[in-house]
């Protein structure tokens, strides 16, 4: 038997990938290069940063936000949720009564696209008949309107028009 001591030994020379000690390690500091040329494999379905951005989400939908909220959230993303949502608590005037809510009113989307398309039509009355910007409407934002409705939208903004 050998007195030979563990702690004679230095440590460098299990450290073969620095190079020069032809030493075999254990586990992953094998000397010999074996190992499949594009990883284990069985950790293509997630990396860590995935892991950690589904845990923020499940965290939403644990606490009890509404699906459309956990879908706002995943839209624009869980920091710009965030902001948003800090923002809309902030606001005392969407404040529920007992302060444990955020009651939001928020106009329809087709709202906003009405607005858009009035403008589009006030902005192009002062160069082109009723008739051509009801063609416009139609061909640029896929709208049919009368041609009653499109005079009315442009008289607002024609020049002598009360």
């Amino acid at each position: 038997m050998s007195n030979e001591k563990r702690s004679r030994w230095r440590p460098e020379n299990q450290i073969d990938w620095v190079g020069g000690v032809d030493v075999r390690g254990v586990g992953a500091r094998h000397g010999e290069a074996n190992s499949p040329a594009r990883g284990g494999g069985y950790l293509n379905g997630c990396n860590a940063p995935q892991v950690w951005e589904e845990a923020k989400f499940r965290e939403l939908a644990e606490m009890g936000l509404p699906q459309i909220w956990l879908t706002v959230a995943r839209d624009i993303g869980y920091d710009n949720f965030m902001v948003m949502w800090r923002r809309l608590d902030a606001a005392i005037e969407f404040r529920s009564d007992a302060e444990s809510m955020i009651e939001v009113q928020l106009r329809r989307y087709s709202s906003f696209q009405r607005y858009q398309r009035n403008r589009f039509i006030e902005a192009l009355a002062p160069f082109f008949t009723n008739t051509e910007i009801k063609v416009r409407v139609k061909r640029e934002l896929n709208e049919d309107l009368s041609l009653n409705h499109v005079r009315r939208l442009a008289n607002k903004r024609r020049v002598g028009s009360t």
